[in-house]
């Protein structure tokens, strides 16, 4: 419960048109629930801070109204989340609340500021402090030194303003365990089945939730940034996993789960204790998941199809092995087409996802990603552009390899090409995006894969729109003017 004696804090993420986040893909996007923005929202709540969350994203509320939102409930702090594509959106909401209450104080968190934090901060004068890392002790122990009056540079995890200087405080460590942190605030969110929804690949018409149950990465990935949760693997225990799982299965009814985290198979024990209750509990739950091709075998692929599993994303990025090496995937294409044909044999679907425009990226190379995954059966082919995002490696060497625009406005995968590998052009890139996408779902067994997919009118629905967004791309193709059928 909150505290009587503390102030409001406000979190919030900014609105993104579905035409800025995906391009022509805008009427199969998805909009997940902000977990961290939740989780930021427990700790404060647990403080004894008045909490609000206001997903303006979720919303389709613009900065005008959700500043006016933000003034209306009376906040003293606000917490706004952002990644690359949307910072100009959180500064542009930081400038509208201070214009509005000069005393607030804007807090912005995220991969964005952990990656380039004196860089935006330097950009955008109106965001007060940057929260740098996992945010959920920070933010408590920043509101409370603000309140006491206190030296900042005491707390760690943050760069703040002193004069014309900026302050960087020591770094703080990683959460080792999760389970210390207070359930994520479910309940502070807009209706579930009204406001969020998955990915029209997904094919999921029931009440769904995005779920984040561990953090960090061992990958190397040169195209992957992993300032936040970095290397180091942590997770929430089995308990704590099933807690949440039955709050959105009784009290959102919630039927169908995303778990989203970098790799769930990491944690193999737990995996299989999680598969098990789930089973035991005869829970009517559907679940798809990210991993790693090298983490997957007969025995966990079974026991996840038992416990409700219909489907896994892979990282495949590529079909030209020289182009996963030196961007240390750390993956053989064997691997990958294994992984892949297993995990069909056992009734689960599979999401392929690619990327156009890597370093060392030729024609012939985008022609070997788009047959690879035809050839190895993958049901879903995904083809987003690479970018190279502030805090990955690749960011920092990509000049190396071609053109970088660095217009942080543009860094959105679905936008369009902001990296030229060289020898390409973004015309060229543009139009084997768009082969990719509709020489894949034109195949008779994709067609056929879905309609078997198709359990209702919500589904057909699905079906129908993810179709016109194909033959939409199909069409722009064929009216292109490019004359790269030449050169293929």
């Amino acid at each position: 419960m909150a505290d009587n004696d503390k102030p409001t804090v406000v979190f919030t993420r900014s609105h993104l048109s579905k035409e800025e986040e995906y391009g022509r893909f805008r009427d199969v996007g998805s909009v997940e629930i902000p977990n961290g923005l939740c989780y930021l929202s427990a700790a404060t709540r647990a403080a004894g801070y008045r909490t609000v969350l206001i997903d303006a994203h979720a919303m389709n509320m613009a900065n005008e109204r959700l500043a006016e939102r933000i003034i209306e409930e009376g906040a003293k702090y606000v917490g706004i989340s952002a990644n690359t594509i949307n910072i100009y959106y959180a500064a542009d909401l930081s400038e509208r609340l201070k214009k509005a209450d000069p005393k607030i104080t804007v807090i912005v968190g995220g991969p964005h500021m952990t990656a380039v934090p004196q860089e935006t901060l330097k950009r955008f004068p109106d965001i007060d402090i940057g929260v740098i890392g996992e945010g959920e002790d920070t933010i408590v122990e920043l509101l409370d030194a603000l309140e006491r009056g206190s030296d900042l540079k005491s707390v760690r995890g943050l760069i703040f303003r002193d004069g014309d200087e900026f302050v960087v405080t020591e770094k703080r460590p990683f959460i080792m365990n999760l389970d210390r942190l207070a359930p994520p605030a479910f309940d502070l969110l807009p209706d579930f089945k009204k406001y969020y929804k998955p990915p029209a690949w997904s094919m999921h018409a029931k009440t769904s939730a995005l779920l984040i149950t561990s953090r960090g990465c061992p990958s190397q990935c040169t195209f992957c940034d992993r300032a936040v949760f970095g290397n180091v693997c942590r997770a929430h225990s089995t308990e704590y996993v099933m807690k949440l799982i039955r709050d959105l299965y009784n009290n959102y009814g919630v039927r169908h789960l995303r778990l989203n985290e970098d790799n769930l198979l990491i944690f193999r024990k737990r995996l299989e204790e999680i598969c098990n209750t789930i089973i035991d509990e005869k829970l009517d739950l559907s679940w798809s998941c990210f991993a790693r091709v090298d983490f997957v075998d007969a025995d966990i692929l079974r026991l996840m199809k038992r416990a409700g599993c219909w489907q896994i994303s892979y990282g495949i990025e590529s079909g030209e092995q020289r182009i996963l090496d030196e961007e240390k995937k750390h993956l053989k294409l064997e691997q990958i087409e294994r992984a892949v044909r297993l995990t069909k044999r056992f009734g689960i679907r599979v999401v392929g996802f690619n990327m156009i425009a890597h370093p060392l990226e030729t024609i012939e190379s985008m022609k070997k990603t788009i047959d690879f995954n035809k050839r190895i059966g993958v049901d879903d082919f995904k083809a987003e552009f690479l970018i190279p995002f502030p805090g990955t490696e690749l960011n920092r060497t990509a000049d190396q390899y071609g053109k970088f625009d660095r217009d942080w406005r543009k860094m959105g995968v679905y936008k369009g090409p902001i990296f030229i590998p060289n020898g390409l052009s973004e015309e060229l890139l543009e139009e084997w995006n768009m082969r990719g996408t509709w020489q894949f779902y034109l195949q008779p067994r994709v067609i056929f894969s879905y309609l078997s997919q198709v359990r209702g009118p919500g589904d057909l629905k699905t079906l129908f729109v993810g179709g016109s967004v194909v033959f939409s791309i199909l069409l722009d193709s064929m009216r292109s003017k490019l004359t790269v059928g030449a050169a293929s």
